[in-house]
Order: C-alpha cells, then structure tokens, then sequence
C-alpha cells in the first residue's frame, strides 16, 4: 500500500515537523540552557530530515501498486500535514529544565519510533519495509543518543536537587 518513496517523504516531513517546533520553542523560553537544548535538538531533527532526504528510492512499481502508492500517499500526508506528533510548541516554551526538555525529547522520539512501525504493517515489499526498518533505528540511535546525554544530568538532579 505504501512505498519507499511515501515512507521516506512522511518522515522527513515528521523531521521538519520536530525541527521547526524544537526552533521556535527556543527562540520562545527564557531559560538560556533550556533554549540551548532546544536549539540542538532542531539541529539533530534538521540532520535526520537530510539524511532522509538523501535516501536512496530506486523500486519500479507495477501500473496496481502505483494506484495503491497514490491512495496511501493521499492517507499519509493527511495523517501528517500539520501534526508535530505530540510535539507542541507550547508545551516546549513552557519547560524550564533541561531535563524536562530531554524527557519530552525522548517521548517525541519514541512516538516517532511507533508510527513508523506501524507503517511496518502496511509494506508488503521486502525492500522497502528493509528502509523502513533502517529509518526505524535511526530514530532508536537519536533516542539512545538522547538518553545518554539526559544521564549525567539526571544524575547531577537527584544530588542536588530541585532540577
């Protein structure tokens, strides 16, 4: 129902969703370490728009699976436009830790993990859901990278708190 091609485009727009909501939510907050985190975390969701970008998308579709690809592709950018999936601007302009920042971060990143694993359900070709199990653990290395740097810093919370 869906190609690589589909898959691919959706993701980059969830990417560009998260790097402009990451932007203006730290160009909002009054917290100069939560704006700093902010600011790198667009900068992580404008890589991964990149590198997704640059995914290769060479499978030739038969005159069937090009109809299906046209309906699926109409179904996506529907479930997508728009959404920054559970990532609110608001909701980020109005954290003030960095480790609020990091915890939603990881949230925002494992919804991103569930829905492409949905998508899973809807490939039926061998190299596309091969691509699309690659995006998947991108987005696993974004949050492990996440989680790795949130450590120290939640250690640092528990000695001296408030954090």
């Amino acid at each position: 129902m869906f190609t690589i091609n589909d898959i691919r485009n959706i993701a980059v727009q969830i990417e560009k969703n998260g790097e402009e909501s990451y932007r203006s939510a730290g160009r909002k907050v009054k917290d100069r370490e939560v704006a700093k985190m902010l600011q790198w975390m667009a900068d992580e969701e404008k890589c991964h728009a990149e590198w997704f970008e640059n995914f290769p998308v060479n499978i030739p579709l038969t005159a069937q699976q090009q109809e299906m690809a046209a309906m699926g592709k109409s179904l996506l950018q529907e479930m997508v436009k728009g959404n920054t999936f559970l990532l609110a601007q608001s909701e980020l302009e109005e954290m003030e830790t960095v480790m609020e920042v990091f915890n939603r971060s990881k949230e925002f990143e494992r919804d991103t993990i569930l829905f492409y694993e949905f998508l899973l359900g809807f490939v039926d070709d061998r190299q596309t859901m091969q691509q699309l199990q690659k995006i998947i653990e991108e987005e696993r290395n974004h949050l492990r990278q996440l989680e790795l740097m949130a450590k120290p810093m939640s250690d640092k919370c528990r000695a001296t708190l408030p954090c």
